[in-house]
């Protein structure tokens, strides 16, 4: 390669990104050619990529080499090698080359021409050859549709991946990871982007939202559910058959990382979590193999996926069993809050109720105060609230029964009554698009009156200025608080309540609220169990001592054991990590 010394000499070699037409035959094609300093090439076509170095002996002129792989989108496969000669004219070059290997007619020649776009390598340089085996999309930064891509429902988290591989099948997942593997980096996975915590950045970005796969077995109260999917569409699914799945408050939520983090269900205290019901799962680990695991298939990884999340690959789809539920009792009481006084009321009245209910009762109370601000109704600035949500798995008239006490408190609004199981997800009225917030969780023992003091000075109408958290606490216990069928790494750990802030703001806020936020849950320290769910890592509390909070210190072990013998070189660590440690020793990176 020809050595430079100014910039001038540098514009006498093609290093940067060209973009050009190829004409041989009677066929022009566009293509994208990238040269770096090293002497290395790559290459994008709208049906191929292609590698290959080039040399320059003299300014201006310069030749190349490289093979170009067809992907499956040219509807063909195999590759052809090409050898160019070129030269530069300004900002453009010309070149004639042949064109030789898996082509129609044998040896052809070609005309190439190309204009200069950047003057350095391309992004994708060094990934290029990860689309050559992709059936679905390969997205690199810069092309349209990446940042949609890599995006997600939490905004507050934002990836700049090497490459995104929106992937059409199993196999697209096991070739960008077997990629991603050879080529040392990182492997992320999101499919609706409401569980991230960590920054994609330089990574292989496995986008799983085109995994669509959908099927319910009446027969066997069972449903085949891919990783694209969200939880509104498998309700719709199972409630043809009379069925139902478990899912949490909002429909929109993907369903494999709600699986695969336990998944809390709006009906958790008469059923568990949502991994008991898990019976198998298929999924790609760090060999790029596609496994399927259950109880009698690689019984420890299964047990490690139900909690462990991505730490050990990314699943591709699973079975789930599904229950013959077709109503619920259920609905929102909401109390306008006039004073601290009245606040603490209503909100020791229901930490006094729940302690009566039956298991088929479950519910939270969330203690909101909006801000004073022209964005939002003129009813609700720098106004503070009480909602408490309730799901009753049992008859219409012994639910009212047991939600009179909490209706004896004057709520402003009552929307509990019965309703098709369809309509869980609308008690809770998550937000639909994407959302600016930032939320943090701790589980907590049992509330007393010095507990209902300081939650409810959060919101108390009288202190001036904000932000202020959102806090909602999700009352746990019954099925939630027993071994399930099929063991998982999921537990309260004995738990009363799962603490959830949730903070809107704006990304010059996010300082702001992450202080408010840290200094809620350090008033809150002598209720917390110490504890935490791993379904609810976010922020901060993807730091791996906060992570090792999330499981028994038994479970704990037996995971960084797992994840030494599938993941021992840490190629999965876009998550909430847990590192891999074998005998007491940590492996890998």
């Amino acid at each position: 390669m020809l050595a430079t010394n100014s910039a001038a000499d540098a514009l006498q070699t093609p290093v940067g990104v060209w973009t050009g037409l190829i004409r041989r035959d009677d066929q022009t094609d566009s293509f994208t050619i990238s040269f770096a300093p090293d002497g290395t090439i790559a290459l994008r076509t709208p049906r191929s990529v292609g590698t290959g170095i080039w040399r320059a002996d003299q300014p201006g002129r310069f030749s190349y080499e490289l093979t170009e792989i067809f992907t499956p989108a040219a509807g063909r496969s195999g590759h052809v090698q090409i050898q160019v000669e070129a030269h530069l004219e300004g900002g453009a070059y010309r070149g004639i080359g042949t064109v030789r290997g898996d082509t129609r007619d044998g040896t052809t020649s070609a005309a190439f021409t190309g204009d200069r776009l950047d003057g350095g390598p391309a992004a994708w340089h060094d990934v290029v050859s990860l689309g050559a085996q992709i059936r679905g999309r390969t997205l690199y930064p810069g092309d349209e549709g990446f940042e949609e891509a890599s995006s997600g429902w939490l905004l507050t988290v934002e990836h700049r991946p090497a490459a995104v591989v929106v992937a059409a099948d199993g196999d697209d997942v096991a070739a960008a990871v077997q990629f991603a593997a050879e080529a040392g980096l990182p492997v992320a996975v999101q499919s609706t982007g409401h569980g991230k915590s960590v920054p994609a950045d330089g990574a292989v970005f496995i986008a799983t939202g085109e995994l669509r796969e959908l099927s319910v077995d009446p027969r066997a109260g069972t449903a085949r559910i891919g990783a694209g999917l969200r939880w509104g569409e498998v309700l719709t699914a199972a409630a043809e058959h009379g069925l139902a799945p478990l899912c949490g408050s909002s429909g929109q939520v993907g369903v494999m990382g709600y699986l695969t983090g336990g998944g809390l269900p709006l009906t958790g205290r008469t059923y568990g979590f949502a991994a008991d019901y898990v019976r198998s799962l298929d999924i790609v680990t760090a060999d790029g193999l596609l496994r399927t695991v259950s109880p009698a298939q690689e019984p420890d990884l299964f047990w490690a996926v139900r909690g462990g999340k991505s730490n050990f690959g990314v699943v591709v789809a699973a079975e789930i069993e599904l229950l013959p539920l077709r109503a619920i009792y259920g609905g929102e009481l909401y109390y306008p809050v006039e004073d601290a006084g009245h606040a603490a009321h209503v909100l020791g009245s229901y930490l006094a109720w729940v302690k009566e209910q039956p298991e088929e009762m479950s519910s939270s109370v969330t203690l909101v105060r909006f801000p004073d601000v022209p964005q939002l109704p003129e009813e609700f600035r720098g106004c503070s609230f009480v909602q408490v949500r309730v799901v009753y798995m049992g008859e219409e008239e012994q639910g009212a029964r047991l939600v009179e006490p909490l209706r004896a408190l004057g709520p402003d609004k009552d929307t509990c009554g019965a309703r098709p199981y369809t309509q869980i997800t609308e008690i809770y009225q998550d937000p639909k698009n994407p959302v600016m917030a930032h939320l943090r969780s701790a589980l907590l023992h049992e509330l007393d009156d010095e507990a209902v003091e300081e939650l409810v000075s959060f919101i108390d109408p009288s202190t001036p200025g904000g932000p202020f958290p959102g806090v909602e606490l999700r009352h746990l216990g019954g099925a939630l608080n027993r071994a399930p069928g099929r063991s998982h790494a999921v537990s309260t750990q004995g738990a009363a309540f799962h603490l959830w802030l949730r903070m809107p703001a704006p990304a010059e806020q996010a300082d702001a609220v992450r202080k408010v936020a840290d200094e809620a849950l350090e008033r809150l320290r002598r209720w917390d169990t110490g504890a935490m769910l791993p379904g609810f890592l976010f922020d901060h509390d993807s730091a791996p001592e906060r992570v090792r909070r999330a499981y028994s210190d038994a479970d704990y072990r037996r995971l960084a054991a797992l994840k030494a013998k599938y993941d021992p070189n840490q190629l999965f660590r876009i998550n909430h990590n847990i590192p891999p440690f074998s005998d007491g020793e940590r492996t890998g990176s």
